[in-house]
């Protein structure tokens, strides 16, 4: 005799139905447990790993970083030519006291880098 929802007579009724668990719950459980076990010993296994294994290091910072991350590492390429002589030329007056006491005693002054050549 098979069920009515049952077309082919394979499926064999339960006495339990086991509830399912979602990808999300178990995901949160994992994280709680993530959570619990870096507050328990976090900051010390980092510095473990930062100085016997530098690479793994990077790593684990690359991934917490954000995929769209945009960084410049040259901050003068976007600046023109005449921007760049302005800031060489401000960094010459901070620096004209220290650079002036270098040439009393014999040693080279400034470069002569932002003179626009």
């Amino acid at each position: 005799m098979t069920d009515a929802g049952d077309i082919g007579g394979s499926r064999k009724p339960s006495a339990k139905a086991r509830p399912k668990r979602t990808k999300k719950t178990l995901g949160d459980d994992f994280l709680e447990a993530v959570r619990a076990d870096f507050k328990a010993h976090g900051a010390g296994v980092i510095a473990e790993v930062r100085a016997d294994k530098p690479d793994q290091y990077l790593k684990i910072v690359l991934s917490v970083l954000p995929k769209d991350l945009n960084v410049t590492i040259n901050q003068l390429d976007g600046l023109s030519d005449d921007e760049i002589r302005i800031r060489i030329r401000s960094l010459e007056a901070v620096l004209r006291p220290f650079l002036e006491g270098r040439a009393d005693r014999g040693e080279d002054g400034i470069s002569g880098a932002a003179g626009g050549a």
